[in-house]
């Protein structure tokens, strides 16, 4: 790896689905705090805002960035932010609830390669649930956590809760997703989000940060093999010229390439840099010019 890429981290996207009013953007601003993956201030700032506008304090204004949606109180677009894990990176997105919105919910969850799936504990599983659940499979995201939420309402009862997780089991395991926990929270006073909650004494199993570690990660894109899709081809001169974005891998002057389908073998000559210093190398992400040897 060259040495522009020393100090990355895995990062995982973490999408957050369930049924509208079930606590997810709840469930997602306790955690940015109890783990400290707040901008400093922005607790403040919200909590005046809100004595400003009379209302009280909600943990899901982190993520309800619209007005529109504090007014409603439901999320209308996908919200992401970035949560430092100890192992590695999350960009978590917040997905909308309401069935309205499922085409937003549908976007974000696209992108993700694991999901927090929301219950809440009072209600148990519903249409929206079973339905978000089942486009998480449509999509093939398979490493799912689920949070039985609003453990408050149902006085911490482990046999409500178990009632509850076996409906999410028997469902889940229908659409062939199994799920890696299901886990009792209170969102809202951060019952089992990154501490062991004292009022659910009779849980054993991991808190839900300690749950997301168990997320499998993608490679880096930079550590994967070299894919670069050419967009076109220049000729200037003497010299004809590849463009197009690197994919994944990364490329240098003199590494050899096969071009698919069929399989030519060409060296890497020359990086064309027209607006700056001489370059020798690139990663996934970054577009490129080349001209090769043969």
């Amino acid at each position: 790896m060259n040495s522009e890429n020393k100090g990355l981290r895995a990062q995982l996207p973490l999408v957050v689905v369930g049924h509208v009013d079930h606590g997810k953007s709840t469930l997602i601003g306790r955690l940015l705090h109890d783990t400290s993956s707040l901008p400093e201030g922005k607790l403040e700032e919200l909590r005046s805002q809100s004595a400003r506008r009379g209302a009280t304090f909600e943990w899901a204004f982190v993520l309800d960035a619209l007005q529109a949606e504090r007014d409603q109180g439901i999320t209308i677009d996908t919200t992401r932010i970035w949560f430092h894990g100890a192992t590695r990176d999350y960009v978590i997105i917040d997905a909308p609830g309401h069935k309205e919105f499922l085409k937003n919910m549908v976007s974000g969850a696209a992108s993700a390669d694991a999901a927090v799936l929301v219950v809440d504990g009072a209600e148990g599983v519903s249409e929206q649930t079973r339905r978000h659940a089942y486009l998480l499979g449509l999509l093939g995201v398979k490493q799912v956590v689920v949070t039985v939420n609003k453990m408050d309402l149902i006085d911490f009862s482990s046999t409500t809760y178990q009632s509850v997780a076996d409906g999410v089991h028997n469902y889940l395991e229908s659409i062939d997703i199994t799920p890696i926990h299901v886990i009792p929270v209170c969102a809202r006073d951060g019952d089992n989000i990154a501490t062991k909650s004292d009022r659910m004494a009779w849980w054993t199993g991991p808190n839900l940060v300690d749950a997301l570690e168990e997320f499998t990660v993608r490679l880096l894109l930079t550590e994967g093999p070299l894919r670069l899709p050419v967009q076109d081809v220049y000729r200037q001169d003497d010299k004809r010229i590849l463009v197009g974005r690197i994919e994944a891998g990364h490329l240098r002057v003199g590494d050899e390439l096969r071009f698919s389908p069929g399989g030519q073998p060409v060296r890497v000559s020359t990086f064309e840099n027209w607006k700056g210093p001489e370059q020798f190398s690139a990663v996934a992400g970054q577009s490129v010019a080349i001209t090769l040897g043969d």
